[in-house]
C-alpha cells in the first residue's frame, strides 16, 4: 500500500438474501479519478440568475391537497395504497384530490403528466401538492417545463406547498430554479403516507413521517432540531410485492447519526437523491448556486428495488458532483441513511466512500462538517426538509437544525 493510502471497499448487494462480496482497494491513488481529485475542477460553469425566493402559505385545516404522479405512474398499480394515503390526510382534516389520467404510450404519458402538473398548479383551490412516488422519468418533462413561461408566472402568482423525494428532485430543482418556489423534500403517498400502520402509534415509521411532514408544512415556526426515529424499515413495504397486502413493513432499531467530519456551519439547504442530482447537474437552466449550501443527499434503491445502489454507483455519483464543483464552496454535507446498507459493515462501506472522497487529499482542506445516517430518503421513516431554508450543523453539540420555516 502506498504511503497515505486509504482503505475503500467495494460491495455487491444481490437481493434481500444475497451474499456480500467485498473487494479491498488499499491505495487511494488507484481510483480512476485520483488525478482530478488532486487538482480540482479545471473550470466552473456560470450559474444562471435565479428568481427571488418565494414561500407558500402554511397548510390549514380544510385546505385541499393534490396528489400528482410526475414520474412513475403508480396509481393504477397500487390504488389501495394511494387511497389509504388520501384517507389518512382526510382524517387529519384536509381535502384530497388526485390528478391522474390513463396513459397510452410514452408521449401520451409525457402529455398527461405535464397536463396534471399544470392543472394542479393552476387550480386556486389547491394549497399543497404531494407526489405519489418517485421513479426514473421526470427528466422527460423538463424541456417543456423549462420553456413554459406561462406556468412559471402562474406558480409565482399562486405558490403552493410541494412535497416529494427521489426522482421528484427534478421537480424541486425546476420550481426553485425557474420560479423561486421553496419546496419540501419529504414523503410520498406511496409508500410512506399510504403505509398500513396505525398513525396513532408514535413508534411507527408512518407516525414519524406524518408528524414531521405536518410540522414542516402546517406551521410557521422554525423546524429546529431535526428529530431521530426510534425504529425504521430497512426494506420496502410488502404491498410492493403483493399489492393487496395490509401488512406493515418490518422495522429495526434506528442506528445513530455519524459525524464523518467534525465542525460547525450554517447554510441554506439544497440537494436531493444522489444519483438524480448527479444527472440534473447537467441541466444548466435549473442548476443552483451551490456556494454556502448545506448539501443534503440520499441514495435510492437498485434497479429492481431488491437492494441498495451498489457502492461503485454511489462512488461515481459523488465523484460526478465533485467534478461539477458542487462542494468547492459548500458549507456542509448531510447524507441520509442509505437504502440496502443494513448492517454495520455495509454502512461502513458506504461511509468509507464519503471519507475517501471528501476527507483525504484536496477536499480535506475544505473542512466542512459531514453528517451521515440521518432519516432522509428511501428508508422509511423520513423527515421533511425545506429547500433553501437556513440550517445549522454542529458536531460538538450533535446538532442538525433548520432555523426557519419553509412556509409563511
Amino acid at each position: 500500500m502506498a504511503n497515505g493510502g486509504t482503505f475503500v471497499a467495494r460491495l455487491s448487494l444481490k437481493g434481500r438474501n444475497g451474499v456480500l462480496g467485498l473487494t479491498k482497494y488499499n491505495d487511494y491513488t488507484h481510483f480512476p479519478f485520483s488525478e482530478w481529485i488532486e487538482q480540482g475542477p479545471r473550470q466552473t460553469r456560470s450559474v444562471p440568475s435565479m428568481p427571488s425566493p418565494i414561500r407558500a402559505k402554511h397548510l390549514k385545516p380544510g385546505d385541499k391537497i393534490a396528489f400528482i404522479s410526475p414520474s412513475e405512474r403508480i396509481n393504477a398499480t397500487l390504488p389501495a395504497v394511494v387511497d389509504r394515503a388520501s384517507a389518512l390526510l382526510t382524517n387529519k382534516g384536509y381535502r384530497v384530490q388526485t390528478f391522474f389520467s390513463e396513459d397510452k404510450g410514452i408521449q401520451s404519458c409525457i402529455d398527461n403528466r405535464l397536463s396534471e402538473i399544470r392543472a394542479a398548479f393552476s387550480d386556486p383551490s389547491i394549497s399543497a401538492i404531494i407526489t405519489t412516488i418517485g421513479g426514473t422519468t421526470f427528466t422527460e418533462l423538463l424541456p417543456a417545463l423549462i420553456a413554459d413561461k406561462e406556468l412559471h408566472e402562474t406558480i409565482r402568482a399562486n405558490p403552493k406547498i410541494v412535497v416529494g423525494y427521489s426522482d421528484i428532485s427534478g421537480l424541486h430543482w425546476f420550481l426553485y430554479g425557474l420560479t423561486g418556489l421553496r419546496t419540501f423534500y419529504g414523503p410520498g403517498a406511496v409508500p410512506e403516507i399510504g403505509e398500513a400502520n396505525d398513525v396513532n402509534d408514535k413508534d411507527t415509521p408512518l407516525a414519524f413521517c406524518v408528524d414531521n411532514l405536518l410540522r414542516a408544512i402546517a406551521s410557521t415556526e422554525p423546524l429546529g432540531q431535526i428529530p431521530r426515529s426510534k425504529f425504521y424499515a430497512p426494506r420496502g413495504a410488502p404491498f410492493f410485492a403483493t399489492p393487496e397486502s395490509t401488512e406493515p413493513p418490518a422495522v429495526v432499531k434506528t442506528t445513530d447519526w455519524q459525524w464523518l467530519r467534525h465542525g460547525k456551519a450554517q447554510g441554506r439547504l439544497f440537494g436531493g437523491c444522489l444519483t438524480v442530482v448527479a444527472r440534473l447537474s447537467g441541466v444548466s437552466a435549473i442548476v443552483p448556486d451551490w456556494r454556502g449550501r448545506i448539501v443534503f443527499l440520499e441514495t435510492a434503491t437498485n434497479e429492481d428495488g431488491s437492494g441498495g445502489n451498489p457502492p461503485h454507483r454511489v462512488q461515481a455519483a459523488f465523484a460526478d458532483l465533485i467534478a461539477h464543483g458542487v462542494f468547492e464552496d459548500a458549507a456542509g454535507l448531510v447524507v441520509g441513511r442509505p437504502y440496502g446498507y443494513d448492517s454495520d459493515e455495509e454502512r461502513e462501506v458506504y461511509a468509507s466512500i464519503i471519507k475517501g472522497l471528501f476527507c483525504e487529499r484536496r477536499l480535506a482542506s475544505k473542512n466542512f462538517p459531514i453528517l451521515f445516517n440521518v432519516d432522509i430518503g428511501h428508508t422509511t421513516p423520513m423527515v421533511t426538509l425545506p429547500y433553501d431554508a437556513l440550517a445549522e450543523l454542529d458536531s460538538e453539540t450533535d446538532t442538525f437544525a433548520v432555523l426557519e420555516s419553509g412556509v409563511e
